[in-house]
């Protein structure tokens, strides 16, 4: 699961709305880069069959498509202390061995990636939902 963030202290002058909708609104990129980029990457590791796998360290490669159909953001926003958050989630049996790695298998961390790769395009986001 990622979760993102909103501390309201920085933007007093926003409502509460538009901090909400801005932060749907860059929760929606953030699931919109997970499934169309980092989960679509080709893989660079071993090929098991006609699967090219990732590699340790890199993103899962895409094999069936179940990974990006249940990864989706929750249009729920909720309140903690003074910040707004949101998710985005993996609802796969398997996210978390294969986003943390296990004994037998190396860590194909993905969630986070959005965040550090497209940091501009999420705040950009933010900004165009807080505005509408």
């Amino acid at each position: 699961m990622a979760k993102v963030t909103l501390d309201l202290g920085a933007i007093d002058a926003m409502s509460d709305r538009a901090a909400e909708d801005g932060l749907r609104q860059a929760l929606g990129e953030y699931e919109r880069i997970l499934k169309t980029d980092v989960l679509n990457r080709a893989g660079t590791g071993k090929q098991y069959g006609k699967h090219q796998a990732s590699a340790p360290g890199e993103p899962p490669a895409r094999d069936l498509g179940n990974l990006v159909a249940n990864t989706n953001a929750d249009p729920t926003i909720r309140d903690d202390g003074d910040a707004k958050v949101g998710t985005v989630t993996a609802n796969a049996a398997y996210v978390l061995p294969l986003h943390n790695g296990t004994e037998r298998i190396a860590a194909r961390p993905f969630m986070d990636v959005p965040a550090k790769e497209n940091q501009r395009e999420l705040t950009e986001a933010f900004v165009r939902g807080a505005r509408e």
